[in-house]
């Protein structure tokens, strides 16, 4: 088969070290990120002891970093696209460090709110700029499986926010450990202008500089017009914002509640998740390489399992810690679609309308995020404080999401091919 001009060329062309130098402080800011997305769960308990925050209040904090995500997704595609990652992911990331100090000295619901929606803002690009990287310095049949060791490198961000994160929170206070991220922070930024570079070497550069706003404008609208990449928004709205709304948020409320468990003791749980999200991503993208023409199915089996997990967590998980670990770690490694959505898309698009059509897939992931962790939030809040149906029905509330989420897509997907 020939490709076309436009066709990046595989790693080996360049080098395999060359292509990880420049993508390595891509990921760092990325690892950032998931970081911070997921730190609430380790923070849930201090911040409701030192400043009495509700579960609503809880749900609206960390939902204003997935609000601010989302937001920003529309123009970060048109910036990718425009700019490159190097200075989209570099100029964004100066915001992630103010959001930061921002957050470690809010003294109100409404300053972490702030801080954490600052945060969600500068960390917008990572993610999109590590995937049209790979988009560029890699052949598009590799794609799927660079995403995967993109996602599973950038969950150790998730692994550290969980027992590494409790145990410098109760050393040192959630507020300085916040001071020393600015800093590393700083680094990331840093780390982007010196080294990242936005093509292969030999490679003419993708220059979109001339696009007017209506063109760029034109553009979105045109991706958002592929029917795929509407299938595929679709299920990312529940896939990973439910595995994200339980490891970034409500895990650690409902291990603390229901089974009694200390910080460390929490953070030991949501690290068997964790290492179930780490692996989950590359198997995934391994199999869609093996499995030529599956993947629709192998997105729906996801779905259901993650489906399936929150049901079994909801009825069956506070029978013991041991259940609830082992169906914590079955969603984390078996129910992210994540890698087969994003190399689904970039498939679907011409190559200059790849980081359009990647953050239109983000958009509906943090647009999930924002939606199911408040909506987890109000309902853990009809309950009295603490008490285990509140998280059961949070539960039966993201598995049936999930569930018609899977259903939907495998009635679309098949549509579409008949």
């Amino acid at each position: 088969m020939t490709h076309h001009s436009t066709t990046p060329p595989s790693s080996s062309s360049h080098g395999i070290k060359a292509f990880l130098l420049v993508l390595a402080p891509i990921l760092l800011a990325f690892s950032l990120s998931q970081f911070f997305r997921s730190a609430q769960a380790l923070l849930a308990e201090p911040l409701r002891n030192e400043l009495a925050i509700s579960p609503e209040q809880l749900g609206l904090i960390s939902g204003s970093f997935h609000f601010a995500f989302a937001l920003m997704q529309i123009p970060v595609g048109v910036m990718l696209d425009r700019y490159g990652p190097r200075l989209t992911n570099g100029f964004l990331m100066m915001f992630t460090v103010a959001g930061v100090i921002i957050f470690a000295n809010a003294q109100s619901v409404l300053g972490l709110m702030i801080g954490q929606a600052v945060i969600g803002l500068g960390c917008s690009a990572a993610f999109m700029s590590a995937l049209v990287l790979a988009a560029r310095w890699t052949a598009p049949e590799k794609f799927a499986a660079a995403s995967g060791l993109i996602v599973s490198f950038s969950l150790l961000g998730v692994l550290a926010s969980s027992t590494p994160l409790a145990a410098l929170v109760e050393a040192h206070g959630w507020r300085n450990v916040y001071y020393g991220l600015a800093g590393l922070s700083v680094i990331a930024v840093m780390l982007d202008l010196m080294f990242v570079r936005d093509t292969p070497p030999g490679r003419a550069p993708t220059d979109q500089k001339g696009e007017t706003v209506m063109e760029a404008l034109q553009g979105m609208v045109s991706v958002w017009k592929n029917r795929q990449v509407w299938l595929l928004a679709g299920v990312a709205f529940f896939s990973y914002p439910a595995i994200l709304t339980v490891r970034g948020l409500w895990g650690g409320p409902y291990l603390h509640d229901v089974f009694n468990l200390g910080a460390v003791e929490v953070g030991n749980i949501l690290l068997i998740m964790t290492i179930g999200m780490i692996l989950g991503p590359p198997t995934y993208g391994q199999l869609s390489r093996k499995m030529v023409g599956k993947t629709h199915g192998l997105i729906v089996f996801a779905v259901m399992v993650g489906a399936g997990a929150c049901l079994l967590q909801a009825f069956l998980g506070p029978v013991g810690v041991g259940v609830a670990a082992t169906l914590l770690l079955l969603h984390g490694f078996l129910g992210s679609s994540a890698t087969l959505n994003y190399a689904a898309s970039r498939q679907a698009v011409p190559e200059h309308q790849i980081g359009r059509a990647l953050t239109t897939i983000n958009l509906a992931t943090f647009a999930g995020l924002f939606v199911l962790q408040g909506i987890a939030g109000i309902i853990i809040g009809q309950f009295d404080a603490g008490a285990p149906d509140g998280y059961r029905w949070m539960f039966v509330f993201l598995g049936t999401g999930l569930g018609v989420a899977g259903i939907s897509f495998w009635f679309g997907a098949r549509r579409k091919r008949g």
